[in-house]
């Protein structure tokens, strides 16, 4: 038997007022996103007369946009490593996950201790931290995720350079304006030292990335990002 996806189909719903639509964003097998079947409860929307509002119509469009988004970056693997007075914790990935190390790992750390990963392969990476983190008696739990791009011409995932005349951020482009701002980004430093985005820097149009600190002269750093809506 020879199985292929077809379509992907995700329904939202959009309220203004009192009125209530439906309407389905829908993904083809060659990954193209459109709209369709636009309906209110009781109903698709058939008569000349019916008009949906600005709010209505910019839902559509977000959604629309989410939707292109969820085909760029997928989550192929995550799970947790616990730390209990190590400096470094191997992942190991299952053979087949992955056939490239053009990958992005984004950790959820349980305290403000700064972590990086390292000597990234098709069948893991390695955790670090330095000094030793956690103890016997009062364990850390780090939980991954280990994210590839499904497109390549994506600008919502990658890595910035800073260097010491960039003093200290940098700013980060979208190709196409998102249309909201309601988006978080996730940092992954390369490295043991603190990068964050400014609530005010965030605008449909991109971020800017601030680091805690210069970089000396000739040793600029590197920070990934990863924007999801």
């Amino acid at each position: 038997m020879a199985l292929t996806r077809q379509q992907s189909v995700h329904t939202y719903k959009s309220t203004s007022g009192s009125q209530s639509y439906y309407f389905d964003v829908v993904v083809d097998a060659q990954g193209v996103v459109s709209v369709r079947n636009i309906r209110t409860p009781t109903g698709g929307i058939c008569d000349p007369y019916t008009a949906m509002s600005a709010t209505v119509m910019a839902d559509i469009k977000a959604a629309t946009e989410l939707v292109t988004l969820l085909q760029l970056e997928t989550e192929v693997e995550s799970g947790n490593v616990v730390f209990t007075g190590q400096t470094s914790q191997a992942v190991v990935i299952p053979p087949g996950v992955l056939n490239n190390t053009n990958y992005r790992v984004v950790l959820t750390i349980p305290d403000s201790t700064l972590l990086i990963t390292s000597g990234w392969t098709t069948t893991g990476f390695t955790v670090e931290a330095a000094t030793v983190y956690g103890t016997l008696a009062a364990p850390k739990t780090v939980g991954y995720s280990v994210l590839v791009k499904t497109s390549g011409t994506s600008d919502l995932s990658g890595t910035v350079s800073i260097a010491d005349t960039d003093a200290g951020s940098k700013a980060v482009v979208f190709t196409t304006p998102l249309s909201t701002t309601n988006y978080r980004v996730l940092l992954a430093p390369q490295g043991f030292f603190d990068a964050y985005v400014p609530t005010v820097t965030k605008l449909k149009t991109g971020f800017t990335i601030t680091l805690g600190h210069v970089p000396a002269a000739g040793s600029p750093v590197l920070v990934g990002y990863d924007v999801f809506v």
